[in-house]
């Protein structure tokens, strides 16, 4: 694969990835990259453009154009925010050249390592290593915009001359929670953020922060409850137990009760205006909170105190809420609400003993050691409303898995590092009976992979024609998975090296129309050079140069597409 990605094409220079102007994300404070003037100390090495195109394999000079919005360091002097903080969550978008390293400098000198490792075990060599390996290898190849999020404290009252990372996620994926970080001395001060580059090129976007104070500057007041005793799964309300004032949000006025549904109401007083993040915990069948007569969260059921989030934009005053909870029969009861604002920590608005700790959980996984793994389980995609029954995943000692939909010929997911939690599956009655993919997960579009279209400008089916007929395995574990298609017999082959994922599609029968391959669809597809295509930020697809594929607009998406005629393959890295 490497020695086929050499070569960067005067169309992905003429049309390369656009970057709009930050918006921040979410209740992050965006620092401005209109210019280089909210930092200090801006070296030479140091620049920001509208846009930037790498090669993910050749070691040359970005491709740049003017603008705004994106940060490009190359290797010397670090820079640093104007902005300082103590305590803070941080979010940024990165993009590496091929071997690239650098750092980001957290307030009290320590560094959060960037860095392009293909290693499948993390190291102190792999992106976010931070005095402690990541759990995974979970970032992308070059070329490609990833993700930082964490929430750091530079300094812990009860651990002298301590700093201490409370998460970090990479691409999605949490890699480091709770990690103790030694330093000389305490932090005092507010410090500046500092980015530098070591080696080759290293570009940021949205970059945002959020100071994490402790002010409280919105309560709960004057609350009132009702307590209906009709059965957990009601939908409506009769038997009216009891109702009251309150002084405090908590389950624990239902004394003891094994099914309930609790509605409380009352007034929020909100001393700054702004958007507020609520996060409700509970243990149940349903949770609600409505401001204003808004709906600002509403989940169906929990049953380990999972959390949910909404956000809403309240002026400084009072505003009415409602919240709605109801419990499990066979589940301890818990009811929490949590709130944060920009700057602020986040803190809760129920009593402590209403959110118990929760039962203990395990994590149960599965990995593959000397051959593939597969599991059969259902998948829900983001998105979708339905489960997919009929899933198969595969997962590989070297890293890279896959999920297939038997129904419809689909590959519906696929991504690298560790393989599969199975807790949903396994643990205790198994349900929801969902596969987690726990790695770095690439959305594909969950379409039929294959189907017999007129031409080539025929609309690509949701799901196409295509009968599940097993599968066989071949030496190494892989499974080939047969499908009818009409008159016509495929075989789809998904294998994995160190590189990627490799699909080979042979088809046996002839077939009532030309048989195509879904091989990507997204927002934007660009051809990188002859037989390499970026899918979005997503992935790449790799073909044999002297292979015709169609590239083409399909509504709002582009689509490529692979004639199959006989036999067929390429590859999927990220």
């Amino acid at each position: 694969m490497r020695s086929i990605i050499q070569k960067l094409s005067l169309f992905f220079l003429a049309f390369p990835l656009v970057v709009s102007a930050q918006t921040g994300k979410g209740n992050y404070s965006p620092v401005s990259l209109k210019d280089l003037s909210s930092f200090d100390n801006s070296g030479s090495n140091w620049s920001v453009k509208g846009s930037i195109a790498i090669h993910p394999s050749k070691t040359e000079a970005a491709k740049t154009q003017g603008g705004e919005g994106t940060l490009v360091g190359n290797a010397g002097a670090a820079i640093s925010t104007k902005f300082k903080a103590k305590d803070l969550r941080l979010y940024t978008e990165f993009m590496l050249s091929p071997g690239a390293e650098g750092n980001i400098v957290l307030p009290g000198g320590q560094r959060l390592r960037l860095a392009d490792n293909k290693q499948k075990e993390p190291s102190a060599l792999t992106t976010g290593f931070i005095r402690q390996f990541p759990s995974q290898n979970a970032a992308k190849a070059p070329g490609l915009w990833q993700a930082i999020e964490l929430a750091y404290d530079a300094s812990v009252s009860t651990v002298k001359n301590s700093a201490r990372l409370n998460s970090l996620k990479l691409n999605g994926v949490t890699v480091l929670e709770s990690v103790y970080l030694p330093l000389s001395k305490s932090v005092a001060d507010a410090q500046p953020i500092s980015f530098e580059v070591t080696k080759g090129t290293i570009a940021f976007r949205n970059i945002g922060y959020q100071l994490l104070n402790d002010r409280k500057p919105l309560s709960l007041n004057n609350l009132t409850y009702k307590l209906y005793s009709d059965k957990w799964d009601a939908t409506e309300y009769s038997k009216l137990e009891k109702e009251a004032k309150t002084p405090s949000l908590t389950q624990e006025v239902t004394n003891g009760m094994r099914e309930f549904h609790l509605v409380y109401e009352g007034e929020m007083t909100a001393e700054e205006e702004g958007d507020y993040v609520f996060t409700t915990i509970y243990s149940g069948p349903i949770l609600t909170l409505d401001i204003d007569g808004k709906t600002v969260v509403t989940s169906g059921e929990s049953t380990s105190q999972e959390s949910h989030t909404g956000s809403v934009s309240l002026s400084k005053g009072t505003h009415r809420f409602k919240i709605h909870y109801s419990r499990f029969p066979w589940r301890q009861p818990a009811l929490g609400l949590r709130v944060q604002k920009a700057g602020i920590r986040q803190y809760d608005l129920h009593i402590l003993s209403s959110l118990p700790e929760p039962e203990p959980k395990p994590y149960i996984g599965v990995t593959p050691d000397l051959r593939p793994e597969m599991v059969r389980s259902f998948i829900l995609l983001s998105g979708e409303k339905y489960k997919r029954t009929h899933c198969l995943s595969v997962g590989s000692p070297t890293g890279w898995s896959y999920t297939m939909d038997l129904n419809r010929g689909a590959l519906l997911q696929a991504w690298r590092g560790q393989f599969a939690n199975v807790t949903e599956m396994w643990y205790e009655r198994g349900e929801p009976q969902l596969l987690e993919p726990a790695g770095l997960t690439v959305p594909v579009s969950g379409k039929s992979s294959i189907a017999v279209l007129d031409d080539e400008k025929a609309t690509w089916p949701d799901s196409a024609n295509v009968n599940y007929q097993g599968y066989t395995l071949d030496a190494q574990g892989f499974p080939a998975i047969r499908y009818a298609v009409g008159s016509a017999s495929v075989s789809d082959h998904i294998t994995s090296t160190a590189e990627g994922i490799i699909r080979n599609i042979e088809v046996k029968g002839t077939p009532s129309g030309t048989l195509y391959s879904l091989l990507a669809s997204g927002k934007q597809i660009q051809m990188i050079e002859k037989g390499l295509y970026q899918v979005d930020d997503r992935y790449y697809i790799q073909i044999d140069k002297k292979t015709k594929v169609v590239l083409r607009t399909s509504g709002e998406n582009q689509e490529l597409l692979l004639p199959v005629s006989g036999s067929a393959s390429y590859s999927m890295f990220w």
